[in-house]
């Protein structure tokens, strides 16, 4: 005995079905989706009203957020993550992880990142970025903008830093550069960071004391334009 279906009752069947998988698509399948930049201990809820605990972009720490995936985005081929500190926190972080094809990114990030240790001797405790926007295409910086502030975790070595030293992120020779000066522009790092994990940074200082230079030489500075300059390597 067969039972017959209606082809336009099947095809309804069909549609409701599918919508129901998007409705539930877990959030943990969209974190993959966008290519594996941002991590969490927990994801839990759907891709299109989730949170997050303990979440991670990259190495650095961001505590709890808020995360949905925009379905406008996935009709040019894109997964795009959107996440938020939830209301009530502390310190306000917004901003959208972006991966298809070949790019891959963040865009307009706002907030606060800690990330003390990260970048090996380099002495910066935080990170705070203004609408910032950094992508990359095969690897290769494709758009980078935005104001960063860098907070220094003050001496190091008995070196006199400034508390904070801020530039426009942009791209260069294809990794993002983060030109940071301080306000006497005597200080400065200029950090790169490149699509495949790896970062450098040159930390230059202005000097003319013999005492400062002194440290400075014994701290592995050498001297360079506009100063004395350590460089500093690794990988995330």
């Amino acid at each position: 005995m067969r039972i017959l279906v209606p082809t336009r009752r099947l095809v309804l069947f069909a549609a409701m079905f599918a919508v129901a998988l998007l409705v539930t698509f877990p959030l943990r399948l969209a974190l993959g989706a966008a290519g594996g930049v941002l991590s969490a201990r927990e994801a839990s809820g759907s891709a299109w009203a989730g949170s997050l605990k303990e979440a991670r972009l990259g190495p650095a720490a961001l505590g709890d957020l808020s995360a949905r995936l925009s379905p406008l985005a996935l009709l040019t081929g894109k997964a795009r993550v959107e996440v938020a500190r939830p209301s009530g926190a502390p310190d306000r972080f917004t901003g959208a992880l972006v991966a298809g094809g070949r790019l891959r990114g963040a865009e307009s990030v706002t907030g606060i990142i800690p990330v003390e240790g990260l970048f090996g001797t380099l002495p910066i405790a935080s990170i705070e970025l203004t609408d910032v926007t950094a992508r990359f295409r095969d690897d290769q910086c494709d758009r980078a903008e935005g104001l960063v502030r860098a907070s220094l975790a003050g001496e190091s070595a008995r070196l006199p830093l400034p508390t904070s030293v801020s530039g426009a992120a942009r791209c260069d020779r294809g990794a993002l550069l983060l030109p940071l000066a301080s306000g006497s522009g005597g200080e400065s790092v200029a950090l790169r960071i490149f699509g495949d994990g790896r970062y450098t940074a040159e930390l230059r200082l202005r000097a003319t004391e013999p005492s400062l230079v002194e440290r400075l030489s014994a701290a592995g500075f050498t001297p360079g334009p506009g100063g004395y300059v350590m460089t500093i390597g690794g990988r995330f």
